[in-house]
């Protein structure tokens, strides 16, 4: 019986111990954007959030949390708030699209519709894969976004649980907003690493920018 409890209580503080830990990494990435006015903040904000996301999950859970999220901020800024306006450029071209296509009608609407979806497709792996391939490897934005699309395609499992994970936030911060700064990125942000580095470990992927 001793055991049990003791198992028990050990699970139980183990949970809160990670609610604390996604909590904390959650409002440290809203103030950091919120530094940047979100268009120059979120995108390193966001990278230095998977970069201790990422450490906890490979068992270096010692680490100064605020300290790493700041190196974190400073040493990838600029990339990151490139990538994020790569990204955000990408998205605005697919919603400026999906506008231009409605005005057609018949075989050309088909076609082209056809080709946005994939696009579409395209762009959300890219979303789900981007910033853990940004912090868990040393590449160039350019390269960051190739590798992800290509593990992203090459893992669709992991697309769908992260997708689904995306979803069911989003339900939940609909009927519960005051979950919102406490959880609206850290969540996501861990069921995605944790995939992503399922899919890495999986797949043994090297990547090769030649």
């Amino acid at each position: 019986m001793a055991v049990l409890i003791g198992s028990g209580t050990g699970w139980l503080y183990r949970i809160c111990e990670w609610v604390t830990r996604l909590v904390y990494v959650n409002l440290l990435w809203l103030g950091f954007s919120l530094l940047g006015l979100l268009l120059f903040g979120i995108g390193p904000a966001t990278s230095s959030m998977f970069t201790v996301i990422r450490k906890w999950l490979n068992h270096d859970e010692d680490i100064r949390v605020f300290r790493t999220f700041l190196e974190a901020f400073k040493k990838d800024y600029w990339k990151a708030n490139l990538l994020f306006i790569l990204l955000f450029i990408g998205g605005c071209l697919l919603y400026l699209d999906f506008l231009f296509i409605g005005q057609f009608s018949g075989t050309i609407s088909s076609m082209l519709s056809g080709i946005l979806l994939l696009l579409t497709a395209i762009y959300l792996v890219l979303l789900f894969t981007i910033f853990p391939v940004f912090v868990h490897f040393e590449l160039t934005v350019i390269q960051s976004i190739k590798y992800a699309i290509h593990l992203g395609v090459s893992s669709p499992l992991s697309m769908v649980i992260i997708g689904a994970s995306i979803w069911l936030m989003y339900e939940v911060m609909v009927y519960i907003p005051a979950t919102i700064p406490f959880f609206s990125g850290s969540i996501v942000s861990f069921i995605a690493m944790y995939r992503v580095n399922i899919a890495l470990k999986k797949l043994e992927l090297t990547y090769n920018p030649a």
